[in-house]
Formats: structure tokens, C-alpha cells, sequence
């Protein structure tokens, strides 16, 4: 029986990942790289922006300024504020769940209150707040999954976790958790599904409505 529902933040409750794949290019572009949404989305699922930039500055050769992230963290306050929606859906999903949910990411605690407060769910999250700011490691390492198994103080078996990336999903399975692959965002390219079965995902929801016949099934909505 599930006790606790775990929600990746960014891709899977609101759609802002489209929205800093379009912000960081814009960046990006200034410096010399071009490539398309499609294949940056791909490339770099779920991963901090520093090393999103290591990456590209090896691969590619692109040297980034010191106040890059400076830049880019004005760009993505501007832009999240005034274009951040909620995934369609997902709102009432979050809101009619009849067990606990928290939310585990790779951003801060500030971004995810402030991602919430922006889609008004901040009131209906009845759980916690797991980031990697509280751990040594980030997604795709397992170590936030294991902190929130820790602060709830529950098993794997009494958790489903739901989220969008491969980086996500292996971090939860590493945790040894059930993990439902979300495809619902903007930035979901085709094939996705398959890469995040690949991951070890268990269930795959395409979108909100899929994710709310799973939680049925499961009797928790």
C-alpha cells in the first residue's frame, strides 16, 4: 500500500524545463553554440546547470564568462515569472491526492517554493521539500531519495516516485524505489519513454490524465 508520493519539481509539476532550455541557449548563443531545443533538451535532461556548461565547454570549446550564471540566473527570474505554467493537469492531481506527497530536486528549496507559490499549489503540498542542497551528491546519485526515505522515515515500498528526466528515474531506482517516467512537458522529445524505460523506469504516463489512471490503480486518488 502506498503511504507517500514523490514529485520531481521541474518537468513533471510545472513545465518550466522548456523554459530554461530557452533561456540557457539564448545565453549560449552569445558565446558561439547552436543547437537546436530539441537536441539540448535530449543531451542534458535533469542535470545542474554547471555541469550542463562543463560539458559544452569541452565538447565544444565555448569558454563561458565568470558572471555566466550570474546572467543566466537574471534571465530565468524574468522568464519564470512571467511565462511559468503548471503541467496541464497536474494541479488537480496534486491537489486530490489522498496520501502525503513531497518534492525531491535538483534545484534549491527557493526554487521550488517559488515554482509552487507561482502555480498556487505551495498551500497543498502536505510533505517536504527535498533538494540536493541537503546532500553531498545530486541526481542522478541516489542520495537525496535517500534522505527523504530517512526523513519520512519510510520504506521503498511504501513510496512511488514521479519524474521526467533519466536522471531522475536512475536516481530513484538507485534508492531502490518505484519510479513512474513522466512524459507530459513541453520539452519531452519522442523516444523519451523509451530512453527513461531504459532507465529502469516501471510506468511511463504520458500525461496528467495517464498519471491519474496510475495513482487510481494504486487507489491513492
Amino acid at each position: 500500500m502506498l503511504k507517500h508520493v514523490l514529485f520531481d519539481n521541474d518537468g513533471t509539476i510545472v513545465d518550466s524545463e522548456i523554459i530554461a532550455v530557452r533561456t540557457s541557449l539564448s545565453l549560449l548563443r552569445t558565446y558561439g553554440l547552436h543547437i537546436s531545443e530539441q537536441e539540448y533538451s535530449r543531451r542534458f535532461p535533469g542535470l545542474l546547470e554547471r555541469d550542463i556548461v562543463a560539458i559544452i565547454s569541452k565538447e565544444y570549446g565555448i569558454q563561458v564568462p565568470d558572471d555566466y550564471f550570474d546572467r543566466l540566473r537574471a534571465l530565468h527570474i524574468v522568464a519564470f515569472d512571467t511565462e511559468l505554467r503548471a503541467i496541464a493537469g497536474m494541479p488537480t492531481i496534486f491537489r486530490k491526492l489522498k496520501i502525503p506527497k513531497s518534492m525531491v530536486s535538483n534545484g534549491s528549496v527557493r526554487h521550488v517554493e517559488r515554482c509552487l507559490r507561482r502555480v498556487r499549489l505551495r498551500s497543498t503540498l502536505d510533505g517536504h521539500i527535498f533538494s540536493a542542497e541537503h546532500v553531498e551528491r545530486p541526481k542522478p546519485h541516489p542520495d537525496v531519495y535517500h534522505h527523504a526515505l530517512e526523513k519520512l522515515q519510510l520504506q521503498p515500498a511504501d513510496i512511488l516516485v514521479v519524474e521526467d528526466s533519466p536522471t531522475g528515474v536512475v536516481a530513484a531506482k538507485q534508492a531502490g524505489l518505484r519510479v513512474v517516467g513522466f512524459l507530459g512537458a513541453a520539452h519531452i522529445h519522442d523516444g523519451h519513454d523509451e530512453r527513461l524505460l531504459e532507465c529502469g523506469a516501471d510506468f511511463i504516463a504520458a500525461d496528467a490524465r495517464g498519471l491519474g489512471r496510475l495513482f487510481e490503480r494504486f487507489e491513492v486518488l
